[in-house]
This record gives structure tokens, sequence and C-alpha cells, in this order.
């Protein structure tokens, strides 16, 4: 009950700034939004940009570019802050995140494959947070981090806000992208 209510004022929301999207400070806006979601984890950014993208087709890079550069500087944050703070403060924060499925994959994969793992994580549409948290505790230099998260979260928002702007019906076809675009109130028929 409460998790609809939330996703309801978020697509509420949604539809306000859509009405902004014409306007010059408006990738600004949906950036930093972006550097938000890494934190509060309910900003549906893939379908804020795909919305966007579909609203004023001629500026899908543009909003691409302030996405990515937005998510990349939230993500390296986040990570940034992991790594001060540590396993206690995740599990403090996150409770039995370490016992699910997806830190357990991501953990082995992490082990076996470092900074790649993050680079498919940020090209694919799934929650990024566990191997953000995991390169924050193995100390990964920050600048190779935001380098690989950059290169992944504009290949990913550049083909979306594209896609878009030019094809929507594809988006369907994206795995993992009908949750995103529901989230943001888009119904792509």
């Amino acid at each position: 009950m409460l998790f609809a209510k939330l996703h309801q004022k978020i697509q509420k929301y949604i539809k306000w700034l859509e009405q902004f999207a014409d306007r010059p400070w408006y990738p600004l806006l949906i950036g930093f939004l972006s550097v938000l979601d890494n934190f509060l984890i309910v900003i549906p950014n893939d379908g804020i940009l795909v919305a966007s993208s579909m609203l004023i087709p001629k500026r899908w890079f543009i909003f691409a570019l302030f996405v990515s550069v937005g998510s990349t500087l939230g993500s390296v944050l986040f990570s940034a802050f992991v790594e001060m703070q540590g396993l206690p403060w995740i599990q403090e924060y996150y409770s039995g995140i370490t016992e699910t499925q997806i830190w357990i994959w991501t953990e082995r994969f992490f082990d076996n494959y470092d900074i790649l793992i993050v680079f498919v994580v940020a090209i694919l549409p799934i929650t990024q947070h566990p191997v953000l948290i995991l390169a924050g505790l193995s100390n990964t230099p920050l600048v190779t981090l935001t380098i690989v998260i950059f290169i992944g979260r504009f290949l990913k928002f550049v083909l979306m806000a594209y896609l878009g702007s030019h094809s929507p019906k594809l988006l369907k076809k994206i795995w993992g992208m009908q949750d995103e675009l529901k989230d943001a109130g888009m119904n792509i028929d």
C-alpha cells in the first residue's frame, strides 16, 4: 500500500516535470535527479530520460549526456562514501543485502572480473548498488571507476534516449525497461 502510494506520487511529479522539458535548465535538473537516484533509489532515471526524449526529440543527446554525467557522479560519490564508511554502514542501512542473490552473484563476479563487472552493470538496466558497494569496499581507484561507469552509463543512456526519440516501441523489447517505463508513468503501445 505504501509502495503504491509512493509510486503514484513519483508518477505525478514526473508528469509535472515533463512540462519543463523544453526549458534550458531541464537537462541540469534531470542530471541532478540522476545523482540523487544513487542515494534514494526511487527516481526512475531511465523512464524520465525516455519520456523527455519522446517529448523533445531533438534534445535526446543532451538529455542522455546530462543523465550520464549525473548518474556517474552519483555512483562515484556513493562508492566513495561506502569506501569511507565500510561494510557495517551498508549493513545498517541495507540490512540483509549481503545475503541477497544479487549480492552473492555480484560478489562472485567482482572477485573474478573486477572493473569489468562495473562496466557490464553500468550498461544494463539493473540496479548497480551492489557492484558500487563492492567497488567501494575494495578501494577501486575513483578515476578508474569514474571512467568505466561513465562509458557504460553513456552508452546505455544514449541508446535509450535515441530509441525514445526515434523508435519508442523498441524500448518495450529491452529487458528490464518495462518496469522502469511503468515507474515513470509511461505506457508505450
